[in-house]
């Protein structure tokens, strides 16, 4: 009866980490497949409001951006119309060019780019307002187009992955070696018994 329960016990421990992997690696591939074309960072700052010379939008993305003539970053103005922007890709780095603005308002940026690493389109928008009273945004530093702003570690779900595996290893290892370990000598005991009988 207790040999049973050890037996159920491990077998669910054993589909529990089984779960756990499976789970671990579809949030890595989950955060891989939606890394491509990812903003780090802009000037002006989704939903800051900024004053003074405002003619360009910057953003720094994660992946560097392929040069492309489908590239485009357009401008929606307080009035709801929208243009596109002179746009200038150098690596991670993007900018958009327009005319100074003068207009008090919500202005809404919207993006479609095609990234280098994967070559897959992706799009996104984002808002900032126009206030002539308010401080000018923080430009971006040329060292934008190398991905300064870097990623430079590991991703909280691929060091759960690389922590797991192993615990995974080390546990499967425990709750089964030993037992069949065990259950060898145990049936070494009784063939040893049987020809002793014999």
């Amino acid at each position: 009866m207790r040999a049973r329960t050890q037996k159920a016990v491990a077998l669910v421990v054993a589909i529990a980490i089984v779960l756990a992997l499976l789970l671990s690696l579809l949030v890595v591939f989950s955060d891989t497949a939606a890394a491509h074309a990812e903003m780090r960072r802009s000037a002006p700052k989704p939903d800051q409001a900024v004053g003074g010379l405002v003619d360009r939008v910057e953003m720094e993305f994660r992946e560097p951006i392929q040069p492309h003539d489908q590239n485009g970053v357009a401008l929606q103005y307080p009035d709801g119309t929208r243009a596109l922007t002179a746009i200038e890709v150098n690596g991670h780095l993007v900018r958009g060019h327009f005319d100074p603005l003068t207009e008090p308002g919500a202005y809404k940026v919207i993006w479609e780019l095609l990234d280098q690493s994967d070559g897959d389109w992706a799009t996104e928008e984002w808002e900032f307002t126009y206030d002539p009273a308010a401080a000018p945004p923080q430009w971006l530093p040329e060292s934008a187009a190398e991905g300064s702003g870097g990623d430079g570690g590991i991703s909280g779900a691929t060091v759960a992955l690389i922590v797991i595996i192993p615990v995974a290893v080390v546990l499967v290892v425990w709750l089964f070696w030993p037992r069949r370990r065990g259950a060898d000598r145990a049936q070494q005991r009784r063939s040893a018994r049987t020809k002793k009988r014999r």
